[in-house]
């Protein structure tokens, strides 16, 4: 430990101390930079030993201790909680258990930051029993009894045993084009999987989110649905931490839907106070030994279904809930459960902080705690009557706690006024358990159901003109729209979904598909969303929109994603980053696209000169982002695809494009590869591109080979990655019907209509 400059002080005669002391003390100032450069020089020895180490190294020295262990380097991925560091630490753990399924689970999991699996598929191959003698109790035999494995057939933990498959399960050796409009499957697996050479690592895509005693929706007196929206939803299992080499995968350990058999198989494992699904009767947790799986109906059904005397019963594949008749009726129903979705991205349970700004102390005017505290709000309303109350300059902060949910009527007399140079924070938050202000912005989630109105005052002319006011949304799910009028305003959403077609029905169709969650009337409305799932945006050509790692849904590619106030004209600059919008757009001026998917197209006899129009295109720039053809837009950089001619071949695909569905906006394994590494990062193309799930698959590539036996291959499966694709039933030989594709259809057009019979794959 280096000497202070009072020690080092200290060490001088004293003569020499009383002459300093009498001059100005001109000798302990120079004392003092030699301190300070003393202990800069001791920081530095001191980093010299921690970079030793690979636990406490510095970011730059990992890969020359990876070179020094034989670890060749891989991409990095951002936000990685493991990521290079972990594995250059495990690799000498992975190589002792070379050729293992723990060492290939353990590097997959660790390079890509995703739950992995790995599958022996040698250990499932069986021959052909002899019909001259039958062995019913053979592994080559399916008992049909078992419905549990024939529910897992086909999946990661299939357990089935299969006849050889002589194709190979590695990707094939092909010349890569540039564009690449080869799918993603291709360049992951090849076509065979049981074969003695084979080996299967599926990577799982979803997340698991945890919502905490979240009032369930009420369908009527008995039957409730666990997503505060209104439409039936999955649940998903609940993850535990996980120690390095702790053992092989299991089902507990991946993010996915429970499904009816294995929760009603083991509801101790997924059910209880801290499990993944809780349920509460007027607060009180209801036991396990009084709850029943059941599937509770269809989702179009008036019907009840019948529960046994005293129990509750909860369908995990649909999200639905219902109580025996015989129980008495519960004034409040509360639900704890796991949703699933790719990332973090719209209203959810993590952390947003990030998007905040930092409140200080007394910063705010006011502050209203809805329906909690001493001095609590009973309504949203309320609160919004009395920040109307407060003059020009105020700063005021409405907190929704925790997973609050709220029917709301912003508009007529409740509309919130936003006066020049006013700021109004209204954010989801998790209340401190002392209390106080101590906010926490990760494990809170409001729903709002219901519409909100803003109006701005008029700002005053003038050589310096006052800041217009500000609205800032966070931590939301809204269920209704948003109206911005009168004059200037900033409206910046950060972490919040607005439902695309305003609600949703309990079969998870909009209600109102194609209309606008956002209206921006007034002139001169800056309006930011960022990490945001919303329907389309009108906004006035006076002012600015920002949208960076979104959603724009219009509920189908040839509906109005962004325009002008009235949908039918040119609505305000564009700046878009890092997501996906799915309908037409027309903005006045393309300020910049960068790595955004623009899925749509025009309908027959359309008014619009292109499903993506800007007015002017002198100024602005489009850089590697998916475009429709015969795009009107500024000068273009690395876009797709490189001819109008070639749009089919480089369109992306997608598993589902409903709002609602856990693999909602996801990639499929159809989409092109051009796509998925068309960012200027190397990544996918579209919101998901912050995921840098290009870079994690890629580096599961690199690593596989050195710690597969030799002889073997593998292939690499992701988990999900085929569409989801609903077909109704012909309408006879000849004839056309309409189906149901992951990406919504343009209503009857030539696009959206299936021929059957016999010659229909001629026409």
């Amino acid at each position: 430990m280096s000497l202070t400059v009072d020690q080092l002080y200290a060490l001088l005669p004293a003569v020499y101390r009383t002459k300093d002391i009498s001059n100005g003390q001109p000798l302990y100032a120079l004392l003092s930079v030699i301190a300070a450069q003393g202990a800069i020089l001791e920081e530095n020895i001191q980093q010299l030993y921690d970079d030793q180490f690979i636990e406490t190294c510095a970011p730059w020295v990992i890969p020359y201790i990876g070179d020094l262990v034989g670890s060749n380097t891989i991409y990095e991925i951002e936000g990685l909680s493991i990521g290079r560091r972990a594995e250059v630490a495990n690799t000498i753990g992975y190589r002792r258990r070379k050729g293992t399924l723990l060492a290939l689970e353990q590097v997959s999991m660790d390079v890509s930051g995703l739950p992995a699996l790995a599958v022996e598929y040698f250990k499932r191959l069986i021959t052909t029993e002899s019909m001259r003698h039958i062995r019913p109790k053979h592994a080559s035999f399916v008992d049909l009894r078992h419905g549990g494995q024939l529910e897992r057939m086909g999946t990661p933990f299939d357990s089935l045993n299969y006849t050889v498959d002589v194709r190979r399960i590695a990707p094939r050796v092909r010349t890569v084009l540039s564009p690449d409009p080869t799918t993603l499957d291709i360049n992951l697996h090849g076509p065979g999987r049981f074969n003695i050479p084979d080996v299967g690592i599926f990577l799982w895509r979803w997340k698991s989110f945890r919502i905490d005693k979240s009032p369930a929706f009420p369908v009527d007196a008995l039957r409730y649905l666990f997503s505060p929206l209104g439409q039936e939803a999955p649940l998903f299992n609940a993850l535990t931490p996980r120690d390095s080499f702790a053992g092989l995968t299991t089902r507990m350990d991946v993010p996915q839907p429970i499904h009816r058999r294995e929760f009603s198989a083991n509801i101790g494992q997924f059910y209880g106070e801290n499990l993944s699904i809780s349920v509460y009767l007027d607060g009180a947790f209801v036991d396990t030994d009084r709850i029943a799986c059941q599937k509770l109906g269809d989702c179009s059904s008036a019907d009840f279904s019948f529960i046994p005397s005293g129990m509750v019963a909860i369908d995990p594949a649909s999200g639905r809930l219902q109580l025996a008749t015989d129980l008495p009726t519960p004034q409040q129903v509360q639900v704890s459960y796991c949703y699933g979705f790719p990332a973090e991205i719209g209203g959810g349970t993590y952390n947003r902080a990030p998007n905040l700004p930092t409140f200080t102390a007394n910063q705010f005017t006011q502050t209203w705690v809805i329906g909690h505290g001493p001095t609590q709000t009973p309504t949203l309303e309320a609160a919004i009557a009395e920040w109307n109350t407060l003059p020009s300059g105020s700063e005021g902060l409405i907190v929704l706690p925790d997973y609050a949910s709220y029917d709301i009527d912003l508009t007529g007399a409740n509309t919130i006024a936003l006066p020049a140079q006013s700021y109004l924070y209204i954010l989801a938050a998790q209340l401190p358990l002392a209390g106080g202000t101590d906010f926490s912005y990760t494990e809170s989630c409001a729903t709002l159901r219901g519409d909100i109105a803003v109006s701005a005052d008029a700002v005053s002319a003038g050589a310096n003109p006052p800041q217009p006011g500000q609205l800032v949304l966070s931590g939301l799910w809204l269920s209704g729209s948003i109206t911005i009028s009168n004059d200037a305003a900033n409206v910046q959403l950060f972490d919040c979904t607005l439902v695309p077609g305003i609600a949703l029905t309990r079969c998870g169709k909009p209600t109102q598909p194609g209309a606008p969650s956002i209206v921006c009337s007034a002139a001169e409305v800056n309006l930011c969303l960022i990490q945001c799932i919303s329907g389309p945006i009108g906004a006035f050509d006076g002012g600015t929109t920002r949208i960076c790692t979104s959603i724009l849904d219009a509920n189908s590619r040839c509906a109005v994603a962004y325009a002008g106030a009235d949908l039918n004209s040119d609505g305000a600059d564009l700046h878009i980053e890092d997501s996906t919008v799915i309908g037409k757009v027309w903005t006045r001026t393309m300020d910049l696209a960068s790595n955004t998917i623009f899925l749509a197209r025009l309908t027959r006899n359309d008014s619009w000169k292109a499903a993506l129009w800007c007015s002017r295109r002198q100024a602005g720039c489009v850089r590697f982002c998916y475009l429709p053809a015969a795009a009107i837009v500024p000068q273009q950089f690395e876009c797709l695809p490189p001819s109008p001619d070639q749009e089919n071949a480089f369109r992306p695909q997608f598993i589902l494009l409903r709002y609602g569905h856990p693999s909602y906006a996801l990639l499929s394994g159809d989409t092109p590869m051009a796509i998925w590494t068309g960012a200027d990062n190397g990544a996918e193309i579209g919101v998901y591109n912050p995921l840098q799930e290009t870079q994690a698959v890629r580096n599961v590539q690199l690593r596989a080979g050195e710690y597969l036996p030799f002889g073997l291959e593998a292939g690499i499966f992701l988990v999900p990655s085929r569409p989801i694709v609903t077909v109704g039933p012909p309408a006879g030989y000849g004839y056309t019907y309409p189906f149901s594709p992951p990406i919504e259809p343009c209503g009857q057009d030539e696009d959206d209509l299936r021929f059957v019979g016999i010659g229909a794959a001629l026409i």
